[in-house]
């Protein structure tokens, strides 16, 4: 089994850990964005900090893009962490007491894991979104969520579990069992016949960022039109992510070249059922469906 680190971290007590399962390659970030398939790259939450932001996207769309996984684990320096990975909305590591056992819920992690992980976890994932969870601590929040861009893209798996600590509230056993489960990751397309193809991100052709894409494809979707002033604001209340009007409206025309929206700039009028079938190709439909419950909450209030 191998994996790739960063060479800045490939010091840390942690990734020392990770030798212990696995065979290690330390590369540059420049190298690792010019080439990033190979063996999946695991980052130590320390590094997260608002100077490494663009560098860590870049990563995150380069890996994507070449069907490879990363893996974060704890500590985290920066508890904001889907913004480093262009999720489609807010992902954050909550601290709380100590919890020494998740329960696996993800029925190809309890095929190889079993229902139960003792591995000690000091944080939960809070998000809005219930998609991609794979674990959760004793009182049912997230402690392991699985995040794919789009459904043929590597995955990002955020953990909260202390996969790269020694701890006596761990099992050594099972925590090396959960790595492994990780870094074994491998896309459908090696370990099924034929797969269905995924949707491809109208930003990837249009060279408008997914930060604009995704979110307003997602707005619009759940609350049919809306001014690119509106869109700039439930953006950042409801979905956690930061877009000015500009970005909004080039991201209107990407749509609109995908037949997703109709009309003209100024003037879009969105297109219900293919944008909710673009999004279920992404694997989004959970965020939509609970963004469709924050939207009404939120027109009841007004």
């Amino acid at each position: 089994m191998k994996a790739r680190v960063l060479q800045e971290q490939a010091d840390l007590f942690e990734v020392g850990v990770l030798s212990q399962t696995a065979e290690i390659a330390a590369l540059s970030m420049e190298d690792l964005l010019t080439s990033p398939a190979g063996p999946p790259v695991v980052i130590v939450g320390r590094l997260l900090a608002a100077a490494r932001l663009t560098e860590l996207r870049r990563l995150s769309v380069a890996a994507a893009r070449a069907q490879v996984a990363i893996v974060l684990v704890p500590p985290f320096n920066d508890l904001e962490l889907g913004r480093y990975f262009e999720t489609p909305v807010e992902l954050r590591a909550q601290r709380r007491t100590s919890s020494e056992a998740a329960r696996i819920v993800d029925q190809s992690a309890v095929a190889v894991l079993g229902g139960t992980a003792k591995v000690r976890s000091d944080h939960y994932l809070d998000t809005a979104s219930g998609a991609g969870v794979v674990a959760v601590d004793d009182q049912g929040k997230p402690v392991l969520i699985r995040f794919h861009a789009t459904n043929t893209s590597g995955p990002v798996f955020f953990s909260a579990l202390q996969l790269l600590t020694y701890t006596a509230l761990t099992d050594e056993g099972q925590r090396q069992a959960a790595l492994a489960y990780l870094l074994s990751w491998v896309p459908d397309a090696q370990t099924k016949p034929t797969g269905q193809r995924g949707a491809a991100l109208p930003s990837q052709e249009h060279e408008v960022s997914a930060d604009a894409v995704v979110p307003v494809a997602l707005l619009l979707a759940a609350g049919g039109a809306q001014a690119s002033e509106v869109l700039v604001r439930r953006a950042s209340e409801l979905l956690g992510t930061d877009v000015s009007v500009t970005l909004v409206n080039e991201a209107l025309v990407a749509l609109g070249a995908q037949g997703l929206v109709e009309g003209s700039p100024g003037d879009w009028t969105p297109t219900p059922n293919l944008l909710r079938e673009y999004l279920e190709r992404l694997g989004l439909h959970a965020y939509l469906r609970e963004l469709k419950t924050m939207l009404a909450i939120e027109e009841r209030h007004a």
